[in-house]
């Protein structure tokens, strides 16, 4: 067993060896006892074992927590608030929207007419340069 497999192998099945198919456990064994990194990248696999079994446990809930849990639920705590639409915020929506148009208005009349033979105009405003090239041509 190489080592690149020992490590693909420690994170298919971790760090116990007794989980492991017996065939990868006896090969794993035998690396672990000729190399000194492959011992310490078991011991890291194992105790990252021990953290996350010790992370997903049960967690102790008492009488008294039920019973907080419970009168919240009684008592109004915990409702669903959602931002519902006030007058203030409709006046400000169509404020906003009155002074994009306007302004789209403004910037659209600022646009120069006569475009030539600017090839970026062409691009942003192709119907009209296509007119102009076709009578410089």
């Amino acid at each position: 067993m190489t080592r690149d497999e020992f490590k693909d192998a420690l994170d298919r099945y971790g760090g116990d060896l007794a989980k492991w198919p017996e065939t990868l456990a006896a090969a794993a064994r035998q690396h672990v006892a000729g190399d000194r990194g492959a011992a310490d990248d078991l011991n890291q696999a194992r105790r990252l074992d021990d953290l996350l079994s010790a992370a997903v446990g049960p967690q102790h809930a008492d009488s008294a927590l039920i019973g907080r849990i419970m009168s919240g639920i009684g008592n109004g705590h915990g409702r669903d608030r959602s931002i519902r639409p006030t007058g203030r915020l409709a006046a400000w929506a169509s404020a906003a929207t009155i002074v994009s148009l306007a302004l789209g208005f403004m910037v659209g009349i600022a646009v120069p007419q006569d475009i030539g033979n600017d090839a970026f105009a062409g691009i942003m405003f192709g119907a009209a340069y296509e007119e102009d090239s076709e009578s410089v041509l």
